[in-house]
């Protein structure tokens, strides 16, 4: 008791005070870390459903210019180009004719219009993309439909190609067809979503027309629905827009 009681040294406070003000931080920790968490995580959900509208609405010009949807990663290329792919961190102009010269694509690079109707790629991919090589104004491209505030970097997904968009958790926005999911890196309709390696639960044919999804806070498909574990894409936590 004499150590707790004894008077403060000049200047200084008595192991008791300290106690109590040990105490009292600990007390406004445990209040407003909780709130700081929910604010930022509500701030990331909505910005997260801005960048789906925006997503949506590029998919929806390109669409109305040119009778295609395209690669996410497409939806912010300029009429101009430099002959450096995207793929290239000295890539300067993010220009549609440059999509060829792609080195992180496993498929053909050119494969980037979906159908509107069928959902696949055209059979005709190679010579659509001659249309563009020839004149972008021609074939009437006008982007960039959409500027990406968060965006992928050469090399830092091993299934997705640089450039793709990103959601607020730092992963990448994906799009499906009403057949599956538009595989960005080798530009075929998939009827599962495999990133980094891993392959994520749930039918990627689930969707009866074109939907941009992020996968929210827990990067799986699905989650948590009236307390049981549902594992489709467009449930639990995902965000998506559909069009």
């Amino acid at each position: 008791m004499t150590a707790i009681t004894a008077k403060r040294s000049q200047g200084g406070f008595t192991v008791l005070e300290l106690l109590i003000a040990v105490i009292i931080i600990g007390i406004l920790v445990a209040i407003i870390v909780p709130v700081y968490t929910d604010r930022a995580e509500q701030a990331r959900l909505t910005a997260a459903q801005q960048d789906l509208d925006a997503l949506k609405t590029a998919q929806e010009h390109a669409a109305i210019d040119t009778a295609y949807f395209y690669a996410l990663y497409v939806l912010d290329d300029v009429r101009d180009f430099d002959g450096v792919p995207s793929s290239n961190p000295n890539d300067r102009t993010d220009g549609i004719r440059d999509e060829v010269l792609r080195t992180d694509i496993s498929g053909d690079p050119r494969r980037i219009f979906i159908d509107t109707t069928s959902g696949q790629v055209p059979a005709g991919f190679a010579t659509i993309f001659s249309q563009i090589q020839t004149s972008e104004t021609n074939f009437n491209w006008n982007g960039p439909y959409v500027n990406y505030t968060r965006r992928s970097l050469p090399g830092e997904f091993t299934d997705v190609p640089a450039d793709m968009p990103l959601d607020p958790w730092g992963r990448p926005y994906l799009f499906f067809t009403k057949d599956g999911y538009f595989n960005p890196r080798t530009l075929t309709i998939d009827n599962q979503v495999t990133i980094n390696g891993t392959t994520l639960l749930g039918d990627a044919t689930i969707f009866d027309r074109p939907t941009v999804l992020s996968l929210g806070a827990d990067g799986a498909s699905g989650g948590i629905v009236n307390g049981v574990q549902n594992n489709n894409f467009g449930t639990g936590d995902d965000l998506f827009r559909q069009f």
